[in-house]
């Protein structure tokens, strides 16, 4: 059985961004690989009542001191969509895709298919195909000659991941309401499932990245005038010397170069 067949492939598009997405369906019929378009949330079209349902003001302070901006809020109401689609559809496994996304391997799909081949459908876990600086040397399983796996360290960015139906449950039972952003992947992965990185990196970003689309569907994170949760700037301190104390002292940090292709 191929990766088409197990693995579905969706893009994130907002309607008024035919450029840019034109420009990743070029790749992905390039590489004949099937995918369907998935209209992004455009945060700033939300209603405040619809705000009230789908986002948890309370909780985004609480947990990480400053609430989201409606363009934060429209990005992950669109992964979120994904996951429910997964989740109803039954899909086993998935790749998502942001439409600034740009395909930096020819072998996309085989590398789909090996990393469907060593994770169970039943395995809450994400690997993030994207560019990530840091990566934890310790635990490494061989994907192929080309390619390894290992432990995300502090990565973000969410323009390219491959997803088991069981981790898109454990999201959906976790992050909605809405309360952080789509990309705190290490907060997933302290809290949720296991968060890997593919190394080298299969997806980087075009040029039109630099101009994000979170900017004009409503800004981006912002803190609340006045407000000060001491309580999370102490839980994030002592957090901070804790890792320090338990595990770096035993974890392989190392640092990924960025390919050349990538924004070229």
């Amino acid at each position: 059985m191929s990766s088409q067949e197990t693995v579905r492939t969706f893009v994130i598009s907002l309607p008024h961004d035919k450029d840019r997405r034109e420009n990743l369906e070029k790749q992905l019929q390039k590489l004949h690989i099937p995918f369907s378009i998935v209209e992004a949330v455009n945060g700033m079209s939300l209603s405040q009542e619809e705000l009230e349902t789908l986002y948890d003001r309370k909780k985004a302070l609480r947990l990480f001191n400053r609430e989201l901006s409606k363009g934060e809020i429209g990005c992950a109401l669109s992964h979120m969509s994904i996951y429910k689609k997964i989740v109803t559809e039954n899909i086993p496994y998935a790749l998502i895709l942001e439409d600034d996304a740009k395909i930096l391997d020819d072998d996309l799909s085989v590398t789909l298919e090996k990393l469907q081949k060593i994770y169970a459908e039943k395995s809450p876990v994400v690997t993030l195909l994207s560019y990530v600086p840091r990566y934890i040397g310790n635990n490494k399983v061989q994907l192929d000659n080309d390619h390894c796996i290992y432990d995300t360290y502090r990565a973000a960015c969410a323009h390219g991941y491959f997803i088991t139906k069981a981790a898109a449950e454990t999201l959906i039972k976790h992050l909605y309401p809405i309360y952080v952003v789509a990309d705190k992947w290490e907060y997933f992965q302290e809290r949720f499932i296991p968060v890997k990185a593919l190394i080298p990196y299969s997806i980087g970003l075009t040029p039109a990245s630099l101009a994000s689309n979170i900017d004009a569907m409503g800004g981006r994170s912002k803190k609340v005038a006045g407000h000060k949760n001491h309580r999370y700037y102490i839980k994030r301190l002592l957090n901070q010397i804790l890792f320090l104390i338990k595990s770096r002292p035993f974890i392989q940090i190392k640092y990924q170069e960025k390919s050349k292709l990538d924004l070229s």
